[in-house]
């Protein structure tokens, strides 16, 4: 089943118009979907995104884990607790992701009190085989298993955030990176919408290769364009806090702007 069918309720109007500017991007009579047509449809997506997530603080970090954390039980994600139309908290995601790629850092820095603040051991993750195994032992038990494909960009923008994080060589500015994660989770649920749509809406892979190349582009180009100029403290609350409201402009700001 698509997302259109996930997302609907009191809110899908503004699904309605997801949909609109994706047939406008596909019609055949055109060449090739242009710039314009792009950024209608990601902020068209993103306003719908954020007018079913709650706003506000995603909580303390605790919060956020698993049960052992005493979070909801199983990991489960945001899509299933959130409030607001269709059950979502964009804010919340955001939080989850930003403690992942805390631990990610902390593991780089060798960092044995932070890890633990995440529920994780140092020497535990220094035994595994590979970053990539590091990487994503610390997603599974922060972020848990996906249940709804909210979860699956998630869990992909975090591990490729994560990755990123990891290959550095040079000093670490933990906030880009957790603009990069916005900019990762923006991207990501791109796909899922477009993956969604494709299943409907027959398109070439070039024609759609060319959709998600532009829909990149220009989120890279509005979100280091929207930078928050002060800076969260570098503890992983601190980043939490920062992705939560970096998210929350994103989501709603950048794509209200768009308009509908």
């Amino acid at each position: 089943m698509g997302t259109s069918g996930a997302y609907g309720g009191s809110g899908s109007n503004t699904w309605e118009t997801v949909h609109d500017s994706y047939a406008d991007m596909v019609d055949p009579s055109s060449p090739a979907p242009t710039a314009p047509q792009v950024e209608k449809f990601v902020n068209a997506l993103l306003n719908a995104l954020a007018s079913g997530s709650s706003k506000g603080s995603p909580g303390p970090v605790s919060s956020l884990l698993p049960l052992r954390h005493g979070a909801n039980g199983s990991g489960s994600s945001s899509s299933s607790t959130g409030t607001g139309t269709g059950g979502r908290n964009v804010s919340r995601q955001a939080g989850r992701g930003a403690a992942a790629i805390a631990g990610a850092h902390a593991l780089r820095s060798g960092d044995a009190a932070t890890l633990s603040e995440l529920g994780l051991d140092l020497d535990h993750l220094r035994s595994l085989p590979s970053t990539r195994a590091q990487c994503v032992y610390i997603a599974d038990a922060i972020l848990g298993a996906p249940s709804h494909p909210d979860d699956v960009a998630l869990k992909a923008a975090t591990m490729r955030t994560m990755a990123e994080l990891m290959k550095l060589q040079d000093e670490i500015d933990l906030e880009y990176r957790v603009e990069r994660f916005i900019e990762n989770l923006a991207y990501e649920q791109v796909l899922v919408e477009l993956t969604s749509q494709r299943r409907a809406n027959a398109t070439t892979p070039q024609r759609a290769k060319q959709i998600e190349d532009r829909a990149r582009k220009y989120l890279h180009a509005r979100i280091s364009a929207g930078r928050i100029a002060q800076k969260a403290k570098l503890t992983v609350q601190g980043l939490v806090d920062y992705a939560s409201g970096l998210a929350a402009k994103t989501f709603r700001v950048l794509g209200m702007k768009g308009g509908t």
